[in-house]
């Protein structure tokens, strides 16, 4: 099984990091409100509606594809990786994304 992480560099703001892909912490409704009740905009939720401001995100990316990583790391920079994990779960071997090669045909050595 394989893991594809992706970490953003220093510097890109949170609302970013979650429009793109990275997990929200903490974050508001521009428009002043405090709850999503009556707002016509919040069907889904906070972070459904579309005057949502995300404060503190996390700074990395997990279970995205290698496109997904690629596509960030042409865009942004920052660092992705592959996790290669035997049946019972344990990591034997992390290997980079690198842009401009093919990382999904990995020819495995250890016996999964």
């Amino acid at each position: 099984m394989r893991l594809n992480y992706y970490e953003f560099p220093k510097g890109v703001d949170p609302h970013t990091r979650y429009l793109n892909g990275a997990a929200h912490k903490r974050g508001h409704c521009e428009t002043g409100r405090t709850s999503c009740r009556g707002c016509d905009h919040c069907e889904g939720g906070w972070s459904e509606c579309e005057h949502f401001r995300c404060d503190e995100a996390e700074r990395l990316v997990m279970g995205c594809s290698v496109t997904t990583a690629k596509k960030l790391l042409r865009e942004f920079g920052g660092t992705a990786w592959i996790e290669h994990c035997d049946r019972s779960g344990g990591v034997f071997e992390v290997t980079p994304v690198k842009l401009g090669q093919n990382n999904s045909r990995f020819q495995y050595n250890h016996h999964l």
